[in-house]
């Protein structure tokens, strides 16, 4: 496969996820609150909380995409093993975690709070063991590519 057509389907998956996390964000999760509000009509007050907490949470994985994003377009130039998608992938796990922490604190709220029906509770379980991956995977991923820089620097001044 030409690395240029690996960038492309590369970019066309993040492209798709990225319209998925908009209509799950901005349809998905508003026809979810109103069928709550509806069952539960005292649970109102929290609409615009929860959709302003589950933007919060969707940031950090449009950040993480707008991050690939920037590393695919080396995939085409031969500079993938730079040092400047080291700190990309670094800062994905940053964000991975940050993510991960906005997540367990709304599955500990909606836990306390007494509004964490089954299916709430396994998204949410699946999302933090996805964190907790995406952070490991790519801090990893990170430390991989810095070294892998530091050789191919290492070889290109070597004669």
């Amino acid at each position: 496969m030409k690395l240029t057509k690996a960038t492309i389907l590369l970019k066309a998956v993040l492209a798709v996820s990225a319209v998925l996390l908009g209509l799950v964000l901005f349809g998905g999760v508003p026809a979810y609150l109103q069928h709550v509000i509806h069952i539960r009509p005292s649970l109102a007050v929290w609409d615009y909380w929860m959709r302003a907490y589950a933007t919060l949470i969707a940031l950090p994985v449009w950040g993480v995409m707008v991050l690939l994003w920037r590393a695919f377009d080396t995939i085409p130039k031969n500079t993938a093993f730079c040092v400047e998608n080291a700190r990309r992938f670094i800062r994905i796990a940053q964000l991975a975690v940050a993510d991960l922490v906005l997540v367990v604190a709304l599955w500990i709220f909606l836990y306390f709070g007494g509004a964490l029906p089954a299916f709430i509770a396994i998204w949410l379980m699946c999302a933090t063991y996805v964190g907790i991956v995406a952070a490991i995977v790519f801090y990893v991923l990170g430390g991989l590519v810095r070294k892998a820089a530091e050789l191919k620097q290492d070889n290109d001044m070597t004669i």
